[in-house]
Protein backbone atom coordinates (compact mmCIF):
# COMPACT_ATOMS: atom_id res chain seq x y z
CA UNK A 1 0.00 0.00 0.00
CA UNK A 2 1.52 3.52 -1.18
CA UNK A 3 2.05 5.89 1.63
CA UNK A 4 0.12 8.78 0.90
CA UNK A 5 -0.84 10.33 4.20
CA UNK A 6 0.80 13.47 3.53
CA UNK A 7 -1.48 14.50 0.37
CA UNK A 8 -4.61 12.86 2.16
CA UNK A 9 -3.97 15.25 4.95
CA UNK A 10 -3.60 18.39 2.29
CA UNK A 11 -6.81 17.31 0.64
CA UNK A 12 -8.36 17.09 4.16
CA UNK A 13 -7.44 20.36 4.59
CA UNK A 14 -8.64 21.55 1.10
CA UNK A 15 -12.09 20.26 2.05
CA UNK A 16 -12.15 21.82 5.33
CA UNK A 17 -10.99 25.70 3.50
CA UNK A 18 -13.27 25.68 0.42
CA UNK A 19 -16.89 25.33 -0.10
CA UNK A 20 -16.86 24.76 -3.63
CA UNK A 21 -15.68 21.42 -6.28
CA UNK A 22 -15.34 20.66 -9.57
CA UNK A 23 -15.32 16.77 -9.89
CA UNK A 24 -14.69 14.67 -13.13
CA UNK A 25 -13.20 11.61 -14.49
CA UNK A 26 -11.82 10.11 -17.78
CA UNK A 27 -13.65 10.56 -20.52
CA UNK A 28 -16.14 7.53 -21.88
CA UNK A 29 -16.60 6.58 -17.59
CA UNK A 30 -16.84 2.87 -16.15
CA UNK A 31 -18.03 1.58 -13.13
CA UNK A 32 -15.14 2.78 -11.29
CA UNK A 33 -14.83 6.39 -12.06
CA UNK A 34 -18.90 6.75 -11.89
CA UNK A 35 -19.35 5.31 -8.65
CA UNK A 36 -16.25 7.29 -7.47
CA UNK A 37 -17.47 10.29 -8.66
CA UNK A 38 -20.90 9.72 -6.91
CA UNK A 39 -19.40 8.39 -3.64
CA UNK A 40 -17.21 11.65 -3.32
CA UNK A 41 -19.89 14.06 -4.28
CA UNK A 42 -22.24 12.64 -1.68
CA UNK A 43 -19.80 12.23 0.84
CA UNK A 44 -18.60 16.13 -0.04
CA UNK A 45 -22.70 17.09 0.00
CA UNK A 46 -22.56 15.64 3.64
CA UNK A 47 -19.89 17.97 4.66
CA UNK A 48 -22.66 21.19 3.12
CA UNK A 49 -20.34 21.62 0.22
CA UNK A 50 -21.25 22.99 -3.36
CA UNK A 51 -20.35 20.42 -5.98
CA UNK A 52 -20.25 20.27 -10.43
CA UNK A 53 -19.53 17.17 -11.99
CA UNK A 54 -18.83 16.37 -14.81
CA UNK A 55 -17.52 13.70 -17.70
CA UNK A 56 -17.36 13.38 -21.30
CA UNK A 57 -19.46 10.45 -22.21
CA UNK A 58 -22.73 8.29 -21.85
CA UNK A 59 -22.89 6.83 -19.09
CA UNK A 60 -23.31 3.12 -19.97
CA UNK A 61 -26.65 1.74 -19.07
CA UNK A 62 -26.04 -0.30 -16.69
CA UNK A 63 -24.88 1.84 -14.16
CA UNK A 64 -27.68 4.61 -14.40
CA UNK A 65 -28.86 3.14 -11.35
CA UNK A 66 -25.47 4.75 -9.58
CA UNK A 67 -26.96 8.36 -11.19
CA UNK A 68 -30.44 8.65 -10.51
CA UNK A 69 -30.98 12.22 -9.82
CA UNK A 70 -28.04 12.63 -12.82
CA UNK A 71 -25.77 14.38 -10.85
CA UNK A 72 -23.12 13.74 -13.86
CA UNK A 73 -23.41 16.16 -16.53
CA UNK A 74 -21.85 14.83 -19.71
CA UNK A 75 -22.07 17.86 -21.77
CA UNK A 76 -20.40 21.58 -21.55
CA UNK A 77 -21.83 24.17 -19.26
CA UNK A 78 -23.08 27.33 -21.27
CA UNK A 79 -21.27 29.56 -18.91
CA UNK A 80 -18.09 28.84 -17.21
CA UNK A 81 -17.12 29.13 -13.66
CA UNK A 82 -14.05 29.72 -11.70
CA UNK A 83 -13.57 26.28 -9.08
CA UNK A 84 -10.89 27.14 -6.62
CA UNK A 85 -10.42 23.00 -6.40
CA UNK A 86 -10.56 20.44 -9.18
CA UNK A 87 -10.61 16.50 -8.14
CA UNK A 88 -9.82 14.26 -11.32
CA UNK A 89 -10.35 10.55 -10.21
CA UNK A 90 -9.06 7.61 -12.03
CA UNK A 91 -7.61 9.56 -14.79
CA UNK A 92 -3.67 8.90 -15.47
CA UNK A 93 -3.56 11.32 -18.10
CA UNK A 94 -5.07 14.87 -17.88
CA UNK A 95 -5.79 15.26 -21.81
CA UNK A 96 -8.03 11.95 -20.61
CA UNK A 97 -11.06 14.64 -18.94
CA UNK A 98 -11.87 15.91 -22.54
CA UNK A 99 -14.17 19.10 -22.27
CA UNK A 100 -13.60 19.19 -18.47
CA UNK A 101 -10.16 21.05 -19.53
CA UNK A 102 -11.59 24.00 -20.42
CA UNK A 103 -13.52 24.35 -16.66
CA UNK A 104 -10.10 24.20 -15.20
CA UNK A 105 -8.99 27.77 -15.09
CA UNK A 106 -4.60 28.66 -14.14
CA UNK A 107 -5.41 29.11 -10.22
CA UNK A 108 -7.57 25.72 -10.26
CA UNK A 109 -5.97 23.63 -7.74
CA UNK A 110 -6.09 19.96 -8.98
CA UNK A 111 -6.41 17.13 -6.90
CA UNK A 112 -5.31 14.14 -8.82
CA UNK A 113 -6.59 10.44 -7.57
CA UNK A 114 -6.17 7.38 -9.59
CA UNK A 115 -4.64 3.74 -9.07
CA UNK A 116 -3.11 3.38 -12.59
CA UNK A 117 0.61 2.38 -12.84
CA UNK A 118 1.24 5.08 -16.01
CA UNK A 119 -0.36 8.12 -14.16
CA UNK A 120 1.33 11.54 -15.02
CA UNK A 121 1.23 12.81 -11.51
CA UNK A 122 -0.43 16.33 -12.65
CA UNK A 123 -2.08 17.17 -9.98
CA UNK A 124 -0.78 19.88 -7.39
CA UNK A 125 -1.95 17.00 -5.05
CA UNK A 126 -1.38 13.94 -6.27
CA UNK A 127 -2.82 10.45 -4.54
CA UNK A 128 -1.88 7.46 -6.73
CA UNK A 129 -2.03 4.10 -5.16
CA UNK A 130 -1.17 1.70 -7.23
CA UNK A 131 -1.93 -0.98 -5.21
CA UNK A 132 -5.44 -0.39 -4.65
CA UNK A 133 -8.03 -2.73 -6.43
CA UNK A 134 -10.04 0.65 -7.58
CA UNK A 135 -10.06 4.57 -6.64
CA UNK A 136 -13.48 3.96 -5.06
CA UNK A 137 -11.09 1.95 -2.39
CA UNK A 138 -9.22 5.30 -2.65
CA UNK A 139 -11.51 6.88 -1.65
CA UNK A 140 -12.74 5.03 1.09
CA UNK A 141 -9.10 5.48 2.73
CA UNK A 142 -9.40 9.41 2.77
CA UNK A 143 -12.89 9.37 4.30
CA UNK A 144 -11.84 7.42 7.15
CA UNK A 145 -8.69 9.30 7.72
CA UNK A 146 -10.91 12.28 8.21
CA UNK A 147 -13.09 10.49 10.58
CA UNK A 148 -16.49 11.32 8.41
CA UNK A 149 -18.84 9.41 9.04
CA UNK A 150 -20.86 7.97 6.41
CA UNK A 151 -23.69 5.80 5.24
CA UNK A 152 -25.02 3.71 1.94
CA UNK A 153 -25.71 6.96 0.05
CA UNK A 154 -21.95 6.99 0.00
CA UNK A 155 -21.29 3.30 0.51
CA UNK A 156 -22.92 2.36 -2.19
CA UNK A 157 -21.32 4.03 -4.85
CA UNK A 158 -18.19 2.65 -3.63
CA UNK A 159 -18.51 -1.17 -3.45
CA UNK A 160 -19.89 -0.82 -6.96
CA UNK A 161 -16.38 0.87 -7.76
CA UNK A 162 -14.80 -2.05 -6.00
CA UNK A 163 -17.27 -4.65 -8.15
CA UNK A 164 -16.58 -2.72 -11.47
CA UNK A 165 -12.80 -3.02 -11.44
CA UNK A 166 -12.23 -6.05 -10.07
CA UNK A 167 -15.45 -8.04 -12.00
CA UNK A 168 -16.94 -9.17 -9.22
CA UNK A 169 -14.05 -9.67 -7.46
CA UNK A 170 -12.78 -12.53 -9.42
CA UNK A 171 -10.19 -10.54 -11.29
CA UNK A 172 -6.29 -10.76 -9.94
CA UNK A 173 -6.11 -7.30 -7.73
CA UNK A 174 -8.75 -8.52 -5.59
CA UNK A 175 -6.77 -8.65 -2.45
CA UNK A 176 -7.14 -8.90 1.08
CA UNK A 177 -7.38 -5.03 1.44
CA UNK A 178 -10.07 -5.38 -1.10
CA UNK A 179 -12.59 -7.80 0.31
CA UNK A 180 -11.48 -5.63 3.77
CA UNK A 181 -12.82 -2.75 2.58
CA UNK A 182 -16.35 -4.58 0.39
CA UNK A 183 -17.19 -5.94 4.55
CA UNK A 184 -17.14 -2.43 5.86
CA UNK A 185 -18.87 -0.69 2.82
CA UNK A 186 -22.12 -3.55 3.56
CA UNK A 187 -21.71 -3.03 7.26
CA UNK A 188 -22.28 1.26 6.12
CA UNK A 189 -25.21 0.10 3.78
CA UNK A 190 -24.28 -1.30 0.40
CA UNK A 191 -26.33 -3.56 -1.02
CA UNK A 192 -23.68 -6.11 -2.29
CA UNK A 193 -27.16 -8.25 -4.54
CA UNK A 194 -29.18 -5.24 -5.78
CA UNK A 195 -25.66 -3.87 -6.49
CA UNK A 196 -24.44 -6.64 -8.53
CA UNK A 197 -27.43 -7.56 -10.04
CA UNK A 198 -27.63 -4.05 -11.96
CA UNK A 199 -23.65 -4.34 -13.05
CA UNK A 200 -23.75 -8.11 -13.85
CA UNK A 201 -27.10 -9.56 -14.19
CA UNK A 202 -29.20 -6.72 -16.12
CA UNK A 203 -28.95 -6.76 -19.39
CA UNK A 204 -31.57 -6.16 -22.06
CA UNK A 205 -32.41 -8.68 -24.92
CA UNK A 206 -30.82 -6.17 -27.82
CA UNK A 207 -27.46 -6.25 -25.72
CA UNK A 208 -27.71 -9.92 -25.11
CA UNK A 209 -28.34 -10.60 -29.26
CA UNK A 210 -25.40 -7.97 -29.47
CA UNK A 211 -23.06 -10.20 -27.24
CA UNK A 212 -24.18 -13.27 -29.72
CA UNK A 213 -23.05 -11.82 -32.51
CA UNK A 214 -19.96 -10.73 -31.38
CA UNK A 215 -19.40 -13.92 -29.91
CA UNK A 216 -20.24 -16.03 -32.71
CA UNK A 217 -17.98 -14.21 -34.76
CA UNK A 218 -14.97 -14.33 -32.76
CA UNK A 219 -11.40 -15.38 -33.89
CA UNK A 220 -8.75 -17.27 -32.34
CA UNK A 221 -5.04 -16.86 -33.21
CA UNK A 222 -1.57 -18.42 -31.70
CA UNK A 223 -3.16 -21.59 -31.04
CA UNK A 224 -6.10 -20.29 -29.15
CA UNK A 225 -3.70 -17.92 -27.08
CA UNK A 226 -5.03 -14.96 -28.82
CA UNK A 227 -9.22 -14.51 -29.06
CA UNK A 228 -10.22 -11.17 -30.84
CA UNK A 229 -14.24 -9.48 -30.96
CA UNK A 230 -14.68 -6.99 -33.57
CA UNK A 231 -17.78 -4.59 -33.25
CA UNK A 232 -18.51 -2.34 -36.26
CA UNK A 233 -19.97 1.05 -35.85
CA UNK A 234 -23.21 0.08 -37.00
CA UNK A 235 -23.40 -2.99 -34.89
CA UNK A 236 -25.24 -2.76 -32.45
CA UNK A 237 -28.03 -0.61 -34.00
CA UNK A 238 -28.66 -3.79 -36.17
CA UNK A 239 -30.04 -5.57 -32.50
CA UNK A 240 -31.90 -2.20 -31.18
CA UNK A 241 -28.72 -1.95 -28.91
CA UNK A 242 -25.76 0.78 -28.74
CA UNK A 243 -22.24 0.84 -28.62
CA UNK A 244 -22.34 2.16 -24.95
CA UNK A 245 -24.24 -1.53 -24.13
CA UNK A 246 -20.81 -3.31 -25.31
CA UNK A 247 -18.96 -2.32 -22.06
CA UNK A 248 -17.41 -5.37 -19.89
CA UNK A 249 -17.73 -7.35 -23.43
CA UNK A 250 -14.14 -8.28 -23.69
CA UNK A 251 -14.06 -9.93 -20.34
CA UNK A 252 -15.83 -12.94 -22.41
CA UNK A 253 -12.52 -13.36 -23.73
CA UNK A 254 -11.11 -14.73 -20.66
CA UNK A 255 -13.71 -16.75 -20.00
CA UNK A 256 -12.61 -19.17 -23.29
CA UNK A 257 -10.01 -22.12 -21.83
CA UNK A 258 -6.67 -21.53 -23.31
CA UNK A 259 -7.04 -17.75 -24.28
CA UNK A 260 -4.08 -15.65 -23.05
CA UNK A 261 -5.03 -11.74 -24.54
CA UNK A 262 -8.15 -10.71 -25.02
CA UNK A 263 -8.73 -8.30 -27.77
CA UNK A 264 -11.89 -5.97 -28.51
CA UNK A 265 -11.71 -4.13 -31.57
CA UNK A 266 -14.36 -1.27 -31.85
CA UNK A 267 -14.99 0.85 -34.91
CA UNK A 268 -15.21 4.43 -33.80
CA UNK A 269 -15.00 5.49 -37.84
CA UNK A 270 -13.53 4.19 -40.46
CA UNK A 271 -10.16 5.67 -39.95
CA UNK A 272 -10.26 5.00 -36.14
CA UNK A 273 -10.57 1.88 -33.95
CA UNK A 274 -10.46 1.50 -30.19
CA UNK A 275 -8.52 -1.96 -28.72
CA UNK A 276 -9.60 -2.95 -25.56
CA UNK A 277 -7.25 -5.33 -24.23
CA UNK A 278 -7.60 -8.32 -21.52
CA UNK A 279 -4.76 -10.91 -20.18
CA UNK A 280 -4.37 -13.40 -17.74
CA UNK A 281 -1.77 -13.54 -14.99
CA UNK A 282 1.54 -11.74 -14.77
CA UNK A 283 0.77 -11.05 -19.04
CA UNK A 284 1.10 -7.49 -19.26
CA UNK A 285 -0.43 -5.65 -21.37
CA UNK A 286 -0.54 -2.33 -19.68
CA UNK A 287 3.01 -2.12 -21.30
CA UNK A 288 1.93 -2.77 -24.67
CA UNK A 289 -1.09 -0.04 -24.58
CA UNK A 290 1.09 2.26 -23.39
CA UNK A 291 4.02 1.17 -26.22
CA UNK A 292 0.72 2.39 -28.36
CA UNK A 293 -0.17 5.45 -26.66
CA UNK A 294 -2.97 4.17 -24.67
CA UNK A 295 -2.23 1.86 -20.96
CA UNK A 296 -4.27 1.00 -18.24
CA UNK A 297 -3.41 -1.85 -15.70
CA UNK A 298 -1.27 -5.43 -15.82
CA UNK A 299 -4.31 -7.19 -17.02
CA UNK A 300 -6.63 -4.27 -18.72
CA UNK A 301 -5.87 -2.07 -21.04
CA UNK A 302 -6.68 -0.18 -23.75
CA UNK A 303 -5.45 2.48 -27.13
CA UNK A 304 -6.58 4.08 -30.10
CA UNK A 305 -5.32 2.87 -33.14
CA UNK A 306 -5.53 5.23 -36.54
CA UNK A 307 -6.90 2.27 -38.89
CA UNK A 308 -9.94 0.96 -40.10
CA UNK A 309 -11.57 -2.51 -38.75
CA UNK A 310 -10.36 -4.90 -41.18
CA UNK A 311 -6.58 -3.68 -41.01
CA UNK A 312 -6.62 -3.49 -37.23
CA UNK A 313 -7.45 -6.60 -36.72
CA UNK A 314 -3.72 -8.17 -38.17
CA UNK A 315 -1.85 -5.23 -37.10
CA UNK A 316 -3.00 -6.02 -33.07
CA UNK A 317 -2.43 -9.62 -33.88
CA UNK A 318 1.19 -9.59 -35.18
CA UNK A 319 2.42 -7.12 -32.31
CA UNK A 320 0.59 -9.01 -30.14
CA UNK A 321 1.96 -12.36 -31.17
CA UNK A 322 5.12 -10.97 -31.09
CA UNK A 323 4.71 -9.13 -27.97
CA UNK A 324 3.90 -12.71 -26.08
CA UNK A 325 6.23 -14.85 -28.59
CA UNK A 326 4.01 -17.21 -29.68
Amino acid sequence: MTDNRAQINILNKLITDNDTFLLTSHQDPDGDSIGSLIGLNNYLKRLGKKTMVYSQGIIPSKYVFLDSEGVIKSEAPKTSSDFPVAIILECPRFERIGFVKNLIGPQTLIVNIDHHEDNEMYGRVNIVDKDACAVGQILFDIFNSAGGSFDADVAGPLYAALISDTGCFKFSNTTSRCLNTAAVLVEKGARPKSIAENIFSSFTAATLKMVGYVLQNMRLYADGKICVFKLAKNDPAKFGASMENSEGLIDYSMMIKGVEVGVLLKEVDSKTVKVSLRSRDGIDIGSFAGKRGGGGHLNASGFTLAENLDSAEPTVVIALSEYLNV
